[in-house]
């Protein structure tokens, strides 16, 4: 089968836990890119945050993200697809954070928001990469609709905390974990699977034509969807369970073993 587009994660998939990525992976990237094979990029991130990526990868098809609620052509920088959720639920939100002393963080057109940051600015530095707003009162500081909202803690109290979350909520919005320490919520029926099988269908690439590489829950739509979906050996068991394939993990250049076998008639960098 030929493929002639790959969607990928980022972190946990393409970049290591310091946020580096191996020569490997890059020159494996190139390889596939010059073979007019499309890349793009599938993530939680906002559009500015993963920005650098998509120029040092020298991707200019649209890229995926804050989990498939926006399309940003990176070429011009401009969205071409955008879903959000209705402004009237922040507040109830932010009572449900209230009640359970959890920290919330709201999304709002590339620019965040928190009423009770209990994480060092280097953290969000590194998992947002977006200019934050320590607010007074976050439901009064919020005026549009956000793309999406993030409760931080730890693995232990998110499990506990999620089947709460999905009983309040899971009638407007899609409650999703994407990270050890995030469980985030978006618009009803936003994920990285509808955002890629827009995308692909505005690029005239079928299905079947289609790789799809992740590793954690919110990865778990686009690897089902994609013609070939792939999960990293350091996946999560809900993004392993859909993949029809598990690479090795991604210390050990999954992304790029995948590629080489499935794209590249198998044949690594030399």
């Amino acid at each position: 089968m030929t493929y002639r587009l790959i969607a990928m994660d980022l972190d946990g998939t393409l970049l290591r836990d310091d946020l580096s990525m191996s020569p490997r992976v890059l020159a494996t990237l190139e390889r596939a890119r010059q073979q007019d094979i499309l890349l793009t990029l599938a993530t939680g991130r906002g559009y500015p945050s993963m920005r650098s990526w998509a120029r040092k990868l020298a991707i200019t098809t649209p890229v995926i993200g804050y989990q498939g609620a926006v399309v940003v052509d990176p070429q011009s920088h401009t969205p071409i697809y955008q879903r959000t959720f209705p402004r009237s639920l922040v507040a109830r939100l932010c009572d449900f954070a209230h009640a359970y002393s959890l920290s919330l963080t709201i999304y709002v057109n590339d620019r965040i928001y928190v009423e009770d940051k209990r994480q060092p600015d280097e953290f969000y530095d590194k998992w947002f990469g977006l200019p934050f707003h320590v607010v007074d009162d976050l439901a009064a500081s919020i005026k549009a609709d956000p793309t999406k909202f993030i409760i931080i803690g730890t693995g232990d109290e998110l499990d506990r905390i999620r089947p709460e979350v999905e009983r309040q909520f899971g009638k407007h919005l899609d409650i999703v974990r994407s990270h050890e320490y995030f469980l985030e919520g978006l618009s009803s029926g936003t994920n990285k699977g509808q955002a890629l099988a827009w995308l692909a269908e505005r690029l005239g690439i079928s299905r079947r034509e289609v790789m799809a590489i992740g590793d954690s829950g919110n990865d778990k739509e686009m690897v089902a969807w994609a013609g070939l979906g792939v999960a990293m050996g350091n996946a999560s068991a809900e993004a392993r369970s859909v993949a029809d394939y598990i690479a090795p993990t991604v210390d050990e250049d999954g992304a790029a073993e995948a590629i080489e076998r499935f794209c590249l008639n198998g044949k690594k960098e030399r």
